[in-house]
């Protein structure tokens, strides 16, 4: 009774109008899965990718199952799933026992392949799509017999060469020195970096990168452009960071193009001692710079940029969700948590924040009350914690959380990945976002030069005078990935009037007075995609868009070449002096890439022609 009082007044206390509207549509669509832990002294498996298989504009599902079996479920574009898992060759490591997933075009042939990491008993796998549903399992993917206990991984391009590389978080072999107490080191392994080939192969560079971080148990990792010198840094989130001998959290700075990477979380703030497990990353204070989420044991963290500088902000914003009740509510104990994102659930214009969380412990020696939990932020970074109302407050034991719209009907949906469940049956959920219907705008970025995904790829909308900031792909929630899409939420506005697509290197590519609702395919110019460099030069354009002339704000621009968007060259201008307009008279109205030459290197931009 007391239970169902305490519901009841937190149902009324939580009440709103305007949230949104979760539906288990597991069953009903097919997906029908669950985690088995493969030891309880690693209790941490479970994970999820989405991504499009066989290219047709729907996304697919592939599950870790820890010691039972994985799924693959192939969307069929009509709201259900099929189980493809045989048919499409990944029974191949049924009998292994997996954690993490990622999915990437590693051999840049137009199809995602699926990279699986392991428990400490077999080596990480690597499948390779080959284009007809199926996929071939490369047992000597990179050379990689090592059996290294690994979870979340991350795709990615580090060298900027066009290929997807993955990074890899290894834990701890040894368990029983953490059964010993927190005053002794525990027994970690470095990170792994495969650095791609370009011909089906890897090499492992983590340790002459210095991205291995030895002293650490990594669990949660992502690429991210925190200093906006358009090149991918690494954030690596560390379990057991506050134990004598081993590092904290981690940034690991891209000094490209010198095959380095400097450590630099200290400096930034970053370099938090806790169980570091889940990671995310958004702008939800719509402040134009990216900010991060870690999940832990207590509690979390929200680390807040600030010109450069990280300040946790976890209690101020309202996302404090430190404690829970144990299941007859005599006494409260620490959280855990898992699988994290922000992610814009109804699509108000604002990021909001769902974590997922689950006990270490299960129901021995006491069972909790370690429900999942879902911020609603009311568009200044404010959050309301709206679990209850919305249903993910539940009682099962949640590891994954992977986000994507797999319907196709303009919200996104989201997958909780379950391993146990306290008094009841667990199997995964698959929650359907039926909320109310606002407009929305979603990219997928296609690399030329850059890698095929468009991954670190960052995208702003601009809409009514408010700047959205997303940037594609790149973390791993917990042992997971989200679609490679960038999600808007609009509100009411049916048309979005500007939207700007930042590639690694520099090219910068705008779009002017585009309608919403839809999926928008954006393509890297061909021409300029072999031109990635830092060349710090500020040529931009003005006015754009534009009719018979345009300005450039540099004073060092010695070339300028126009290219149409399928990459016809069709002016030149050059200079001994500086240039500072190019009469574009003769052009019919369109998009156009200007590509600027100076002493310094190349950089592009993308403008509209008005006539």
């Amino acid at each position: 009774m007391r239970a169902v009082i305490l519901f009841a007044l937190l149902l009324i206390l939580f009440r709103s109008e305007a949230q949104p509207v979760l539906s288990d549509a597991s069953v009903s669509a097919g997906v029908v899965h669950r985690t088995e832990m493969s030891s309880f002294q690693m209790p941490a498996q479970g994970g999820a990718a989405w991504f499009d298989h066989n290219n047709d504009g729907w996304f697919d599902l592939y599950l870790t199952g820890g010691s039972a079996p994985d799924a693959f479920f192939v969307n069929n574009g009509d709201g259900t799933f099929t189980d493809a898992t045989s048919a499409a060759g990944f029974s191949a490591i049924a009998s292994l026992q997996t954690n993490g997933v990622i999915a990437a075009d590693f051999n840049r042939d137009g199809f995602d392949d699926v990279f699986i990491t392991t428990f400490k008993t077999s080596a990480n796998q690597l499948f390779m799509n080959n284009g007809d549903g199926t996929f071939t399992h490369v047992t000597n993917w990179a050379g990689a017999t090592r059996q290294s206990n690994s979870f979340s991984a991350v795709a990615g391009d580090l060298n900027l060469d066009g290929w997807p590389d993955i990074y890899v978080c290894n834990w701890s072999l040894n368990m029983q020195v953490i059964i010993n107490g927190p005053n002794v080191a525990i027994d970690s392994e470095e990170n792994l970096y495969y650095e791609n080939n370009g011909d089906g192969t890897f090499t492992e560079k983590a340790i002459d990168l210095g991205i291995a971080d030895p002293f650490g148990c990594g669990l949660g990792v992502m690429f991210t452009d925190f200093d906006n010198d358009s090149d991918p840094d690494v954030f690596v989130a560390n379990d057991f960071g506050y134990t004598n001998g081993n590092t904290e959290n981690r940034m690991f700075r891209n000094e490209y193009p010198l095959p380095v990477f400097t450590e630099v979380s200290q400096s930034l703030g970053l370099n938090s001692e806790m169980n570091g497990m889940g990671v995310a990353k958004g702008d939800p204070d719509l402040d134009g710079d990216l900010d991060l989420y870690i999940t832990n044991i207590k509690k979390d963290k929200y680390m807040v940029n600030n010109l450069g500088l990280y300040e946790d902000q976890l209690v101020q914003a309202g996302l404090k969700n430190d404690s829970v009740w144990l299941l007859d509510f005599s006494m409260k104990r620490g959280k855990t948590g898992w699988g994290v994102g922000f992610l814009d659930i109804d699509n108000d214009m604002d990021e909001d924040l769902f974590t997922v969380n689950g006990d270490l412990y299960y129901d021995y020696p006491n069972p909790t009350l370690d429900s999942n939990k879902l911020f609603l932020n009311d568009g200044t970074g404010n959050f309301t914690n709206v679990s209850l109302t919305t249903g993910v407050a539940d009682t099962y034991v949640s590891r994954a959380l992977a986000y994507c719209d797999y319907d196709n009907d303009g919200d996104l949906d989201v997958f909780v990945g379950i391993t146990d469940s306290i008094g009841g049956n667990a199997r995964s959920i698959l929650y359907r976002n039926d909320s109310p219907t606002q407009h929305w705008f979603q990219v997928r970025a296609f690399g030329d030069g850059n890698n095929p995904n468009g991954i670190g790829t960052k995208v702003r909308v601009y809409t009514n005078a408010q700047m959205q900031l997303r940037e594609i792909g790149g973390e791993s929630s917990f042992n997971c990935q989200h679609w490679l899409v960038a999600h808007f939420g609009l509100g009411s506005n049916a048309v979005v009037d500007s939207v700007q697509v930042e590639w690694y290197g520099g090219v910068v590519q705008r779009f002017y007075e585009v309608p919403s609702d839809q999926l928008m395919e954006i393509y890297e110019p061909e021409a300029v995609a072999t031109n990635i460099s830092h060349a710090n030069v500020a040529a931009g354009l003005y006015p754009n868009p534009f009719a018979d002339e345009v300005y450039l704000r540099s004073n060092d621009v010695r070339t300028v070449e126009v290219f149409t968007m399928d990459g016809a060259l069709v002016k030149t201008v050059s200079g001994v002096g500086a240039i500072r307009s190019v009469d574009i008279s003769c052009l019919p109205a369109g998009s156009y890439l200007f590509r600027f030459t100076t002493e310094n290197g190349v950089v592009s931009e993308t403008v509209c022609v008005k006539q």
